[in-house]
This record gives structure tokens, C-alpha cells and sequence, in this order.
């Protein structure tokens, strides 16, 4: 179980539901536009829900993701053991604690991460992934804008594919509330709620 929990974690940090919700209208301007601002929303919490998939098991949890510049704070709880698991990076590294246990360790870069745990993912990523943004640093092999031009709509980064099923408006913010990321036979299906941005 722990094995299963840490790999939900660091699928969070790399990268259910109802109907879908109707195609949003697209955001007023342009995809560069839309992308500044969110690259300038750097405070912000998402509560949602994260389901984990590979060849090997599938498990879902409750999430909530508390983001405040390059600080990470997930907290995950649900059903068959999952409780009261915290998540905390400054992308270079991480420390996840659940109970009276916690494992720390150096996530600045994908060699480290695979040799502490065999997953090479991007953990510095994911903040600006779930915001709708690809993630600097890494190049982007692929960006696709929905029909409007304002919205991402399929990303691939490092390999991984970001897929956005679905956007809602957040004050004055659209943002996306439904993604699945992608590579190999490792996916992560995000659903996001609700988003609070401070001060708006």
C-alpha cells in the first residue's frame, strides 16, 4: 500500500465525476494573453480528486494542492488506507508523511528521483500543468489550442501528454477541471472542483 501511495504522489507532483460539463467559451484575448496570466498566478489551492492508473493497479484519492510560488502542499485522503498523507516540495525535494512515517528526497532531477524510487517524472511540473500552461524548462514537443485559441487543449512535455477535457471560470481565471497526463502505461486523471485564488 505504501508503494501504491507514494506512486500517486510523485504521479501528482510530476505529472470520479459526473457529466461533462459543456465546451467553455474561450477566454477573452489571445492563448498569449490567457498564458501570461496564469504564468503570473503564483498563489492558488485546488480541491478535487486524482486517480491513479498503471499496468499494475489503479487507485483514486480526495486531493486538496496548495501552491505559493514554488512551495507544494498536497494533502490526499479517501478509502483502503489513504489518510491524513501529506505531500510537501519546494521543487528540489520532497517529503511525503503519513502518520508517524515520512520519506524525504532530492527531486531536482530525474536521475535522483528514479533512483530513489524508479519513477522519472518532472515533479517541478505539475503546478503549471494543472493551471493549463506548459511547464518552462522543458521544451514543448506539442501544443495544441482548442477551436477558440485561448485554451490548451492537448500538451506534451518530456514525453508526458497532458490532455484538458474540460475548463470553468474561477474569478476572473479560466482553468482547467478535468486533465489526464500521460506516459507509457502510467496515467493520472485529475478532477478539480474548485480553485481559490486569494484575493479575487
Amino acid at each position: 500500500m505504501y508503494r501504491l501511495l507514494l506512486a500517486g504522489a510523485l504521479a501528482l507532483l510530476t505529472a470520479c465525476a459526473g457529466p461533462p460539463a459543456r465546451p467553455p467559451e474561450a477566454a477573452p484575448g489571445s492563448w498569449a494573453s490567457h498564458a501570461a496570466a496564469l504564468t503570473a498566478l503564483q498563489v492558488w489551492t485546488a480541491s478535487g480528486k486524482l486517480g491513479l492508473r498503471t499496468s499494475d493497479y489503479a487507485e483514486s484519492a480526495s486531493m486538496q494542492w496548495r501552491q505559493r510560488g514554488e512551495h507544494t502542499l498536497v494533502q490526499l485522503s479517501g478509502p483502503v488506507g489513504i489518510n491524513a498523507t501529506i505531500i510537501e516540495s519546494d521543487g528540489h525535494r520532497l517529503a511525503l508523511t503519513r502518520g508517524d512515517e515520512q520519506r524525504s528526497w532530492d527531486v531536482s532531477t530525474a536521475d535522483a528521483l528514479a533512483q530513489e524510487t524508479g519513477w522519472e517524472l518532472p515533479v517541478t511540473a505539475l503546478p503549471h500543468w494543472l493551471k493549463g500552461v506548459p511547464a518552462p524548462g522543458l521544451e514543448v514537443q506539442l501544443l495544441e489550442l482548442d477551436a477558440g485559441g485561448a485554451l490548451l487543449q492537448n500538451l506534451r512535455q518530456n514525453d508526458w501528454e497532458v490532455r484538458y477535457e474540460d475548463y470553468a471560470s474561477f474569478s476572473s481565471y479560466t482553468l482547467p477541471t478535468r486533465l489526464k497526463i500521460q506516459r507509457g502505461a502510467t496515467s493520472a486523471r485529475v478532477i478539480i472542483r474548485e480553485w481559490r485564488i486569494p484575493g479575487s
